[in-house]
């Protein structure tokens, strides 16, 4: 789909929040993309917002709020992988799914170790570059 200069500029803000571990700021810039957005990639901006929540409940000891959105974050990436809005979904789910085998072992209050941590990025970005 093709946006505008300025629908660019918040979700180029709303990956820079996910990349630096502000998931709760992540779910609001990204919110005002998907609240009026109409387009096919509306499930997918909810996807994203669904992985920073609960990426977000998982830092506050919330295992099973970050299970649920996780879940379903992936419910609804799934249909857009590989790449969807100039992301790597795939990639995406992949690391999702990591997390969520870790949220559904570990204790509340465990974190969710550096090297598990879903990144987003670039469609066709090795993640071996970040």
């Amino acid at each position: 789909m093709s946006r505008t200069p300025e629908e660019k500029a918040i979700l180029a803000a709303g990956v820079a929040a996910f990349n630096n571990g502000r998931y709760f700021a992540c779910h609001e810039i990204l919110e005002a993309l998907w609240l009026p957005d109409v387009s096919p990639e509306r499930d997918l901006l909810k996807g994203l917002i669904q992985v920073a929540a609960g990426l977000h409940h998982q830092k506050n000891g919330n295992l099973r709020g970050c299970r649920k959105l996780l879940l379903r974050a992936t419910q609804l990436l799934t249909p857009y992988s590989p790449a969807g809005a100039d992301l790597d979904i795939a990639g995406l789910l992949g690391e999702v799914a990591v997390a969520l085998a870790f949220c559904q072992s570990a204790a509340p209050g465990d974190p969710l170790p550096p090297a598990l941590v879903p990144r987003l990025r670039p469609a066709g970005q090795d993640p071996r570059s970040d």
